[in-house]
């Protein structure tokens, strides 16, 4: 794990909060939406301000106008998601899927990032890239009748994306 700490920190805490807001999708299932859309906004918020803050404390050369962009957009989207959250719930199933499927096409990008590397990582990375894209497809065709499971589907992904990045992160520092 010596390779992960030389990582970018902030994709560290990216990893670290999806895969603790997955576990708070599979555990605590059954409250509200707008308690779990409370604590996704919260999440949003923490990774945006850590992408942003990191933005500024790295020297001028090391910055990457790509992580203010993310961190700003995340920012955002935690501040309407916190706001409309009564609102959204009733587009949650398609949100999901939409989110499930992005991370699962991020997950199987860094797969082919990692194929040249160690065929472990690249085979993990690449499951769990495969396993969150059929959860994307469950979840988007079957959406009013696995609310509980659309929810743990959610965090489960969720988890996957943080172990994915922690994976990435360390074959790429």
């Amino acid at each position: 794990m010596k390779k992960v700490s030389a990582a970018p920190k902030n994709y560290i805490v990216d990893a670290a909060a999806l895969i603790a807001l997955g576990l708070v999708l599979l555990i605590w299932h059954r409250y509200s939406l707008l308690t779990i859309f409370k604590w996704l906004a919260l999440g949003l918020l923490v990774m945006g301000a850590v992408k942003v803050v990191f933005f500024f404390l790295k020297k001028e050369k090391k910055r990457s106008l790509r992580d203010l962009i993310v961190g700003l957009v995340q920012i955002a989207l935690a501040i309407l998601v916190f706001v409309k959250s009564a609102g959204l719930t009733d587009f949650f199933p398609t949100v999901a899927a939409l989110l499930l499927a992005y991370g699962a096409i991020v997950m199987l990008l860094r797969a082919v990032k990692l194929r040249k590397g160690a065929k472990k990582d690249f085979l993990t990375v690449l499951i769990l890239g495969v396993v969150c894209l059929v959860l994307a497809v469950v979840v988007f065709v079957h959406p009013a009748v696995l609310a509980d499971v659309m929810i743990q589907a959610a965090g489960v992904s969720m988890i996957a994306e943080g172990v994915s990045l922690l994976i990435a992160l360390s074959r790429s520092a």
